[in-house]
């Protein structure tokens, strides 16, 4: 993803000087994220913005929170509807969750049952507030954070791959707001060295790797994001990391939360007291499910398994609608 090392080193004197202005604003990455055919649907229903006090690993910050609720407060149903909180990974941003929670073609969304909030975690996405450096740490006390400033409570709290990291540490640390877990396709625990990714080496090991978005491309980005897919990626798809990537801070967070994994609170895992939904894509080459899935179930006392056939490291993306039933099954709405 971050291009050749020669390419790299040769033109590592220059990066201070083209940092400031190879970097694509928020705005404008909203507006294109916005205007991209798979995210109609959130387009027409809007994102809310809300400034909130979070402390972040003991530092009191003032952030932006950017999501969007669906169905909107005032277009709620009558009656007792579950509490869902979607928390994206890295590099990603709250519009991977468009058909989950949407709907498409031959299925529904599950706003349709629930009660949703799909969140751009801090330093991702189109939230402008910076406040590096990002953590798995930081990230999680985000999460919670946003949580209590929208005074949700009985949460599920779902997140998908660094996203699943952030979640079950929120979850540990504020379990009074949280009654369920789901983990997508979780980081958490310790990799060995032939475990990481060629991207995941380059990001963490080289030096330069911080300019990254300097060489971003949509060439690169595709070759990074195909192989987590069983399908050709779609121009949309490619287009929506592609835009993500194109900003200097949340390329930042993708690789400070890198060099940030290392499994140092995985030893928890067995304190966490909410029944907890493990979704794992059975073709995963990220966190194999047949490694990694199995630990989480190993640990968590309350916790079960669904494997989602036909996916790779995105079921929320290659298969929404079996996601959508595992999750409806998960909070007691099918049988």
């Amino acid at each position: 993803m971050l291009g050749a090392a020669a390419a790299l080193l040769a033109l590592g004197a220059l990066v201070p000087g083209l940092a400031a202005c190879a970097s694509m604003d928020k705005d404008r990455i909203e507006r294109e994220l916005l205007a991209l055919a798979k995210n109609a649907p959130v387009a027409a229903h809007g994102l809310e913005r809300l400034t909130i006090e979070v402390t972040l690993e003991g530092e009191p910050h003032t952030v932006e929170a950017v999501f969007y609720r669906a169905p909107r407060p005032e277009a709620r149903p009558e009656g007792p509807r579950p509490t869902v909180v979607l928390v994206h990974g890295t590099p990603s941003s709250l519009f991977t969750w468009t058909e989950v929670v949407f709907g498409g073609e031959g299925h529904r969304g599950l706003a349709e049952s629930c009660d949703v909030v799909a969140l751009d975690v801090i330093g991702h996405g189109v939230t402008r507030t910076k406040a590096p450096p990002y953590s798995f740490q930081r990230c999680a006390d985000y999460v919670a954070g946003a949580i209590e400033a929208l005074d949700l409570t009985d949460v599920c709290l779902v997140g998908q791959s660094y996203g699943g990291e952030f979640v079950w540490r929120a979850a540990l640390d504020h379990p009074e707001r949280i009654s369920r877990v789901v983990l997508m396709d979780s980081a958490g625990y310790p990799r060995r060295d032939d475990e990481w990714l060629p991207e995941e080496v380059k990001m963490r090991e080289w030096w330069v790797a911080r300019w990254g978005y300097l060489f971003n491309s949509r060439e690169r980005i595709l070759s990074a994001l195909q192989p987590h897919f069983q399908k050709p990626v779609s121009a949309d798809r490619r287009d929506e990391i592609y835009l993500v990537c194109s900003n200097a801070d949340s390329w930042r967070a993708m690789v400070d939360l890198a060099r940030d994994e290392n499994g140092t609170r995985s030893g928890e895992l067995t304190q966490l007291k909410q029944p907890t939904l493990l979704v794992w894509g059975a073709l995963d080459i990220a966190y194999k499910p047949e490694r990694f899935a199995v630990l989480f179930e190993r640990d968590i006392p309350d916790s079960e398994l669904v494997l989602i056939e036909g996916s790779g490291h995105y079921p929320q993306e290659e298969q929404p609608a079996a996601v959508v039933e595992a999750l409806e099954r998960f909070l007691g709405l099918r049988e």
